[in-house]
């Protein structure tokens, strides 16, 4: 006669207690992002018209930036941050990668990945109306060996050797002028090496607040034709005060100001209130 095994005592209640657990689990929280030129989606195989003061054409080659320290914001003004989920690819500590570029196109030096959110934990309430998030990597971790940090910190695309620390906006497009004009956001004028340590004179920490923010309905958006409506394309370099096409985050450079406005930031680095014309909520 074939015998039946029967399953043990804990065995069993193991079984019944499991979709228990599982029902109790958070879901995960997902913050999204979307690039945009306008209202038009930002991709690498558009051409986007009447872009800036001297309505210049642009073509994308990179957009990536660094945000940190997501917290979501109930209607009773209780704050929650964000718990990240540790990834070990776009995701490390309270600090994620975004990528916009896919790597087709006019973005083909770039990788095909693209990031278009952040995902974590974070108390499930209904009645989240706003968003606070920093751009960049912590001053604490900003000077470190980016060689031997955990991804998404190893991006030796999102490291200045020369500056000794991250870039923690990276944006490169493509005009009729200039066949790479940029904004690269970083701390400014720093000096020292990994041992001795850095000093820099702005660390260009900028904070963005976002009100009628809720994760289950709304998105970031981040508007490539608000970040550059003050500047010019077109703008010839002269080699005196003026070395590169764009923004490398040089205190004297003049391009860097307006820039800086839009991401919350005075000319010499110090924090204010970010515009809607760059970020805002969708």
């Amino acid at each position: 006669m074939m015998k039946v095994l029967k399953k043990s005592r804990p065995a069993l209640l193991l079984l019944s207690v499991l979709p228990l657990l599982q029902a109790c689990e958070k879901p995960a929280t997902v913050v999204r992002f979307s690039a945009q030129v306008g209202e038009q989606p930002l991709r690498c195989d558009t051409r986007y018209a009447n872009i800036g003061k001297s309505g210049t054409p642009i073509e994308l080659i990179d957009f990536r930036l660094y945000v940190r320290d997501i917290t979501l914001v109930r209607a009773n003004g209780e704050k929650h941050p964000l718990i990240l989920e540790q990834d070990g690819t776009w995701q490390v500590d309270s600090i994620a990668l975004l990528d916009f570029a896919d790597g087709t196109g006019t973005c083909e030096a770039g990788s095909p990945a693209t990031r278009l959110e952040v995902v974590g934990e974070a108390p499930d309430f209904d009645d989240y109306t706003g968003l606070e998030f920093k751009l960049g990597v912590p001053e604490d971790q900003n000077h470190l060996n980016g060689s031997t940090r955990p991804p998404p910190l190893n991006s030796t695309d999102m490291y200045w050797s020369w500056q000794g620390g991250y870039k923690f906006v990276s944006l490169d497009v493509r005009t009729p002028q200039h066949d790479a004009w940029v904004f690269h956001l970083g701390a400014s004028d720093c000096k020292g090496s990994p041992g001795e340590g850095y000093s820099c004179a702005a660390n260009n920490q900028a904070t963005v607040t976002l009100n009628g923010f809720n994760p289950k309905s709304n998105q970031v958006v981040l508007d490539l034709a608000g970040l550059l409506s003050d500047s010019d394309l077109n703008h010839v370099i002269d080699n005196k005060t003026d070395y590169i096409a764009g923004c490398m985050s040089g205190r004297t450079d003049p391009e860097c100001p307006a820039l800086y406005e839009k991401v919350g930031l005075a000319a010499d680095g110090t924090p204010q209130a970010v515009p809607a014309s760059f970020i805002r909520v969708r």
